[in-house]
């Protein structure tokens, strides 16, 4: 049992699911020195960082040249002491990664990369997580296996493309009502993007949004019943 205020494997896992950007870390080709840059992040089902990363990119050629690297996400308050704010740290092994359902994901995430997603020098890379540092304020700061913030998640994976296909062709108008009445989006053609064990992203094509369960999914009945109570809860 999780000690009380403890920040744990799922408040983790949920910081990296919610995050747009990050900060990367790589070792310098050159001298081996810590370099930190900016990206655009997803998740894979399980919740493994991935991005899409240009081979003209500096970072891109540390990592060709040595996987090992880490990615920072943050969620900074809007007053106040930045170091308030809770951040995770995975670090691991980078990897290029080449699944069809990487591509669907990421531009779930970031429907705007649809511009320069297929163009012969970028591609994904994921992170292999073996550690996890994360820090929620002053006093609460864990460090995690990456078990504890990564099960997995095989039942999830093996249906997602049917169950998003199922949820656009069976229950378009519910997936507008989710992104209109449960995260307040103005009216549009909302379908469901991407699912994974945490919730769902939407998308119009243009912007996207997250959708959360209220608690972890690991199979298609409990996957039907959190869209259920979704609908539920916001009376569609």
């Amino acid at each position: 049992m999780e000690r009380p205020g403890r920040f744990g494997g799922r408040e983790a896992r949920l910081l990296l699911r919610q995050a747009r950007t990050a900060t990367l870390a790589s070792l310098d080709r050159g001298g081996g020195g810590a370099y930190a840059s900016l990206v655009n992040v997803a998740t894979d089902v399980d919740g493994a960082p991935i991005v899409l990363i240009s081979k003209l990119a500096w970072h891109t050629q540390n990592l060709v040249a040595d996987g090992r690297g880490s990615l920072m996400v943050a969620e900074l308050p809007k007053t106040g002491d930045a170091l308030t704010g809770q951040r995770v740290t995975v670090m691991g092994r980078w990897a290029e990664a080449s699944e069809a359902p990487l591509r669907r994901r990421y531009l779930a995430r970031h429907p705007e990369a649809a511009m320069y997603v297929d163009f012969g020098d970028f591609s994904f890379w994921r992170l292999t997580p073996e550690v996890i540092h994360a820090v929620a304020g002053f006093g609460r700061i864990e460090t995690l296996d990456a078990a504890e913030v990564f099960p997995p998640a095989a039942a999830i994976t093996a249906q997602e493309d049917s169950a998003i296909t199922h949820m656009n062709q069976d229950h378009a108008e519910a997936a507008r009502r989710y992104a209109t009445r449960l995260l307040g989006a103005v009216e549009a053609d909302w379908r469901v993007a991407a699912i994974d064990p945490d919730g769902a992203d939407l998308s119009d094509g243009r912007q996207s949004l997250r959708l959360a369960f209220a608690a972890p999914v690991y199979s298609a009945e409990a996957l039907r019943l959190a869209f259920k109570a979704l609908s539920d809860a916001g009376g569609i």
